[in-house]
């Protein structure tokens, strides 16, 4: 075990698959799913800096680089904080999963789907991680659709969508060797960034191919469905990366940064726009995957004026904003006692649940980027990125916040107004909140607030997240 590819990849990729077997013992089960992550976590941090070690008189030293099957994966240390990055978010999915009623599986494919979301980031050539990442998607069917329910139309599509996009990049990459051989055939190079491009916008659901994000949500348990595409969105933002910091025609393009500026600044709009219509809270949460989405392109796309340094900001404050989102409507999907949460059937919740509550506003206030909260610094330094000649631009991207705003307000209007005959049925309510549920809320929103005063404390532990995709940073 003295490669970083044996510790990162292949250790959790094994112990996922022997947590399987111990299901039946629950509690052991449930530790073990909590700790493994942890225990990666920890060491990529230490290993962080140097993959050498000095313990107990002796020195550890970790090979970064393993061959199998003549194709290269290589995991060095100015890469362990991306590693880090990602376990930790399994981590924090595996804390709370016990208290939902999620699939029975989710503790140990939790672990082997981060496993081979860092693989896809280190393996070379990179066409082949198209393959990992398709295999991804066929090992969260079950989390998605426990034993016992049908598969449904989200998630179908899903799956649908991510094999359309793998020939697409398998093409891609038969064209790349072309390419580098000559540069100089424009046609290949133009053919070459449309099936990259094309590829990408189909995995993430960028829009307009984006209706399987809020059908997924919509079918599937909130804490499932925002781990699932909360590490699918940090895979692809890192594999794009790469992608684009390996091929020097691809982000040299002429074209090519103000393409992923109106792209992105779309997929904001639409959110926006929906979302303020909408009035199930399960396809929101789709809606703004797709809106942080567009945040991630424009961040990309401005990474001349500092793009990336305000990406790598936003990783961790933008992960933790899910997951609690993915907590908050877990919770209320209890208290209602329903899989689909509507406006309707959760009128007059804030005082019936309001600890449940208060988490959910926030959070959606958190993610839109409203001041205070943590997301709030990085995304206005994004705003005030944006060119001011490009006044349109940032039109639709005030449409789109608004937007969401609009959502929020329909919401909290919901939340504090009671239906006739509701406050009887609120006083004569059985199912109340714990007070280790209330100070656990407390903890999190003032984590929140404190990260949005001080946006170096959760910014700090990924500033030098992206420091290998040094061609991008120049």
């Amino acid at each position: 075990m003295n490669n970083t590819v044996m510790i990162w990849i292949v250790l959790p990729v094994l112990m996922g698959i022997a947590l399987s077997f111990v299901r039946r013992w629950q509690r052991l089960y449930h530790w073990l799913s909590m700790l493994l992550p942890l225990l990666l976590t920890g060491l990529a941090f230490i290993f962080s800096s140097d993959l050498a070690l000095d313990l107990a008189g002796r020195r550890f030293v970790l090979a970064d680089s393993l061959t199998v099957l003549g194709r290269t994966i290589q995991i060095t240390a100015d890469q362990l904080g991306m590693v880090g990055l990602l376990y930790f978010l399994c981590f924090l999915w595996n804390v709370v999963r016990r208290l939902f009623p999620v699939s029975q599986w989710f503790g140990s494919l939790s672990l082997v789907v981060t496993g081979l979301w860092v693989l896809v980031q280190f393996l070379n050539p990179f066409i082949y991680s198209a393959v990992v990442i398709e295999l991804i998607a066929l090992l969260s069917v079950p989390l998605l659709s426990p034993r016992g329910t049908p598969a449904k139309s989200g998630i179908i599509r899903f799956l649908s969508m991510q094999t359309i996009a793998l020939p697409l990049i398998l093409l891609s990459g038969w064209m790349v060797s072309g390419i580098e051989t000559s540069p100089s055939a424009e046609s290949l190079v133009l053919r070459g960034a449309l099936l990259v491009s094309l590829g990408f916008v189909i995995w993430a659901g960028i829009f307009p191919l984006h209706s399987w994000l809020p059908m997924l949500t919509e079918e599937s348990q909130p804490l499932v469905s925002t781990f699932l595409l909360t590490m699918m969105q940090l895979g692809l933002v890192f594999f794009f990366l790469k992608f684009f910091n390996q091929y020097g025609w691809l982000r040299n393009l002429p074209q090519m940064n103000l393409s992923l500026k109106w792209i992105g600044a779309l997929c904001i709009l639409a959110a926006g726009l929906i979302a303020a219509f909408q009035s199930n809270l399960n396809r929101l949460l789709g809606y703004l995957f797709m809106a942080e989405v567009g945040y991630t392109l424009l961040s990309i796309a401005l990474r001349g004026a500092g793009g990336l340094e305000v990406l790598a900001m936003t990783l961790l404050p933008r992960s933790l904003g899910f997951w609690m989102m993915g907590f908050s409507l877990s919770m209320l999907q209890q208290a209602a006692d329903r899989h689909l949460l509507t406006l309707e059937n959760l009128r007059g919740y804030l005082w019936r649940y309001p600890a449940s509550s208060v988490l959910l506003l926030f959070g959606i206030l958190n993610l839109t980027g409203m001041p205070l909260f943590g997301l709030y610094p990085s995304k206005h330094i994004l705003w005030n990125l944006l060119p001011i000649d490009t006044l349109p631009l940032s039109l639709l991207v005030a449409v789109g916040v608004l937007g969401m705003i609009v959502f929020f307000l329909r919401l909290f209007d919901t939340f504090i107004h009671q239906t006739p005959g509701s406050a009887a049925e609120s006083a004569s309510e059985t199912k109340t909140e714990t007070v280790s549920l209330i100070v656990s809320v407390v903890i999190i929103v003032a984590i929140m607030f404190v990260s949005g005063l001080f946006p170096s404390l959760l910014s700090a532990p990924t500033q030098n997240i992206l420091i290998s995709f040094q061609n991008l940073m120049r």
